[in-house]
């Protein structure tokens, strides 16, 4: 079947989450996307632990599946000389290096552009390519602090909390990566130009908080963690816990979804409070509510009030979610194998009509496809054994 993105080839140089996650996500629709990886080490992610099938970490083997995997030092001339070769045959380059790496080895956008013009060059950062932190060190929590985002995702105890995923890793950097990659081949499509990308991952953060941002440009005032309609600060759009020690989520914004959710739980006196006048009406309406969730388990209230436009669901651990009947209904894995070994992972999102995403590979050995790659280029087997002798493989 022919997938929407075949015939485009990508060259992944990117090591660990952002630029991986993305290159599968491209790489499940169709793009031959090869991880051009150091030889001897690779990407990082393949020795991190927890370990699965094939020896490798279980990082690896969530989002490399469906690319090939060569080696080639990029710090030879002979290494440099076949990268080169190989840009001439791709449509968009990725890559997660510190701001300047690649322009000293001599293999900056500008160079990279001359071998083949219509190059989309995809570069992820912390901070951007330009600015004042653009050479600072740095990692997913940090990208969400600079960005605003931790300052409003607080804890039980009111501080600062460790978000559950990578937000910056993932919205901030694979997300806008895709989006631009694939912004840019559509334009390419009308002039044939390529382009430069220029992923910051702070920026990426900071562009999942649009209200707030708003919020605070239009009045000169930052909202405060917790008291805004959708933090926490309303009644009728909060997390409350079950008799179980469970959670479930009410999210009844609209006044007819309130007004079914009061109705069934046959707290009509509670209608007023949808959108409670001041601090002390707020938690008086808190209150009466966690007093009603408390009444029954998680799953005794999702029984009672899913099926109806109350707004109301479960909050789910990882293992429950898969396990969801609408999940496994919907088929929301996809099995890969390594080794000889089966396991399964999340597929691409989003589902696009007629297309099936299919499992070309499974996550690839270090330098798994070297061979086959440099014969594609039109290199030899005495080529191949030079270049290995010499290091540049």
């Amino acid at each position: 079947m022919t997938q929407p993105l075949s015939g485009i080839r990508i060259l992944d140089l990117s090591r660990l989450l952002p630029g991986a996650y993305a290159s599968q996500m491209l790489a499940d629709f169709g793009a031959d996307v090869i991880k051009v990886e150091e030889p001897g080490m690779g990407d990082y992610g393949r020795m991190m632990p927890p370990h699965g099938p094939g020896g490798m970490g279980q990082l690896f083997l969530a989002i490399n599946r469906n690319k090939r995997s060569m080696t080639l030092d990029l710090k030879s001339e002979e290494g440099r000389a076949i990268f080169l070769r190989l840009v001439g045959t791709a449509d968009v380059l990725l890559e997660s290096f510190r701001p300047g790496v690649m322009q000293r080895l001599g293999l900056g956008y500008e160079r990279l552009k001359e071998e083949q013009p219509g190059l989309i060059y995809c570069a992820i950062s912390g901070y951007g390519q330009d600015g004042p932190y653009r050479l600072r060190a740095g990692h997913d929590l940090n990208y969400t602090g600079y960005a605003g985002l931790l300052y409003y995702n607080r804890g039980a105890q009111g501080a600062p909390a460790m978000p559950a995923t990578q937000l910056g890793d993932l919205a901030g950097g694979s997300y806008m990566a895709a989006i631009g990659i694939l912004t840019a081949l559509a334009g390419r499509t009308h002039t044939g130009e390529g382009r430069m990308i220029d992923v910051s991952m702070t920026e990426g953060v900071m562009s999942l908080l649009p209200v707030f941002a708003s919020t605070y440009l239009t009045a000169d005032k930052a909202p405060q963690p917790g008291q805004s309609a959708l933090d926490g600060g309303l009644p009728c759009y909060n997390i409350y816990e079950t008799r179980d020690g469970k959670h479930v989520t009410l999210a009844a914004l609209e006044p007819k979804f309130w007004h079914t959710f009061c109705t069934r739980v046959g707290h009509l006196e509670l209608l007023p409070f949808h959108l409670p006048v001041g601090p002390a009406e707020r938690e008086q309406a808190m209150e009466i509510l966690r007093g009603i969730f408390k009444s029954r388990t998680r799953d005794e209230w999702v029984a009672e009030l899913a099926d109806i436009d109350a707004c109301v669901g479960p909050v789910y651990s990882i293992d429950e979610a898969l396990n969801d009947p609408h999940a496994q209904a919907r088929g929301s894995t996809v099995t890969s194998a390594v080794a000889g070994e089966t396991f399964r992972t999340l597929p691409s999102f989003p589902r696009i009509s007629n297309v099936s995403q299919e499992q070309r590979y499974g996550p690839p050995a270090l330098g798994e496809h070297t061979g086959e790659i440099l014969h594609e280029l039109g290199y030899s087997e005495t080529e191949l054994a030079q270049f290995t002798e010499g290091g540049a493989i």
